[in-house]
């Protein structure tokens, strides 16, 4: 029959193979949910939130067609670029979608109990009259119940020349909404959008910031430059949830247990064989 001794160092061994597993699946986790929370995600936004503005140019088209066609030339072509010159100052003024087909990328913006707000920079620069810059972000909330979804954008001390003439056009792609479009500098204090569930979830809000000059833009503020700070909030903090990300701890708690208990185990066997070699030997 096999010895109690050998026994034992059989036991030690497929604990100490068990504590080297375990200590491999923790460590491989724990690297895992740093690396994934280190930077936020850059996603394509879904092309359903894309909704390109097509009457900015159609009617500058038709309108134009239909006096060419009649007898009288150029008393219709100065007629009509008086009118058309002004409502090409409007309309550029906001610019609209480029090509459906282009591919968006939004930054991501976390909002969870452990982070119930976050900034983004925001940099323009070089600018001139009929310009535009956009940028798309993706604010993913964990919550339940209800709550209120802020945004604001402040511009860093040292740029306010720009903003004193720059525009900004703020949409809500996912609720097909558009929350503000006029100076920068006239933004209200907070931008709000709310949302509400039962149970907890993890919603994802789609913006669209178009930054724009509008065409009529003296020389004075050519060559500026702006920095300014976007800031999503939450103010009922006790509907915020754990992120999706890190709130499932299951896996790490499970192989934390697992090799402490493999560690205490081989202690044990280790100091039962001591003794019962001391025992032997006396």
């Amino acid at each position: 029959m096999m010895s109690l001794q050998k026994k034992i160092r059989i036991i030690i061994i497929v604990l100490a193979i068990l504590l080297g597993l375990s200590l491999l699946a923790l460590g491989g986790t724990l690297i895992y949910n740093k690396i994934a929370n280190a930077t936020p995600a850059t996603v394509t936004v879904p092309d359903n939130l894309i909704t390109p503005d097509e009457d900015t140019t159609k009617p500058d088209n038709s309108d134009s067609q239909a006096p060419d066609s009649s007898d009288t030339e150029k008393p219709d072509s100065s007629d009509t670029q008086t009118p058309n010159s002004s409502a090409a100052t409007s309309s550029s003024a906001v610019p609209m979608q480029s090509t459906p087909a282009e591919v968006k990328k939004a930054a991501t913006v976390e909002l969870y109990n452990k982070q119930p707000e976050e900034n983004t920079p925001f940099q323009v620069g070089n600018m001139f009259p009929g310009d535009s810059e956009t940028k798309y972000f993706r604010v993913r909330v964990s919550y339940h119940d209800t709550i209120t979804v802020h945004y604001k954008a402040t511009v860093r001390p040292g740029y306010e020349k720009l903003a004193e003439v720059l525009k900004v056009r703020i949409r809500l792609l996912s609720a097909g909404e558009t929350m503000y479009d006029g100076l920068m500098r006239d933004m209200p204090e907070s931008l709000t959008h709310k949302l509400a569930s039962k149970k907890s979830t993890t919603d994802e809000l789609y913006y669209e910031i178009t930054a724009y000059l509008d065409t009529s833009v003296g020389n004075d503020y050519q060559n500026k430059d702006l920095i300014a700070d976007f800031k999503w909030w939450v103010e009922e903090t006790g509907n915020l949830d754990d992120s999706p990300q890190t709130g499932d701890t299951s896996n790490i708690l499970l192989w934390a247990v697992l090799a402490a208990g493999s560690l205490g185990m081989i202690i044990i066997l280790l100091v039962t064989r001591r003794r019962k070699e001391d025992e032997e030997n006396v």
